[in-house]
């Protein structure tokens, strides 16, 4: 699938926190150096031996899981009797139920320039956004 394939060609191990940021930054993990630097502690830990860094959780182990996370999400999230903000970085990954529901207004749609973690590398426009979106529908 494409998340094995993204996950497969990571590093598995940096030689710091600081070699851990800048992969963040520059694979495009995170599109804000701020953020890769705040956050890139708690996403690696050292070594046992204590020589190096590895990611925190091997997704790898949770292959197994994916497409039970997954499945099904886009109908569950369009059954939702509420008004439902969806926040994306890019609408490639929209998929066609979610592209349907969006154009029957189901949904309200924010694409914002950011890598995997929106929250992070854009926060004020983040904030913005449900604050615009708390302030039309609540």
């Amino acid at each position: 699938s494409g998340a094995s394939g993204v996950i497969g060609r990571r590093p598995d191990r940096f030689s710091s926190v600081q070699d851990f940021v800048k992969y963040a930054y520059t694979s495009g993990l995170t599109k804000n150096f701020e953020a890769a630097r705040v956050s890139g502690a708690s996403q690696v830990v050292q070594d046992e031996d204590g020589q190096g860094w590895r990611w925190r959780t091997d997704l790898r182990k949770t292959e197994k899981w994916w497409r039970e996370w997954y499945e099904g999400l886009s109908a569950k999230f369009l059954s939702v009797p509420a008004p439902k903000l969806l926040l994306l970085a890019g609408t490639d990954r929209l998929d066609k139920e979610l592209t349907i529901g969006h154009m029957a207004g189901k949904f309200q749609l924010k694409v914002l320039p950011a890598g995997h973690a929106i929250q992070e590398d854009e926060p004020e426009k983040t904030a913005d956004a449900v604050d615009e979106f708390i302030q039309r529908y609540l």
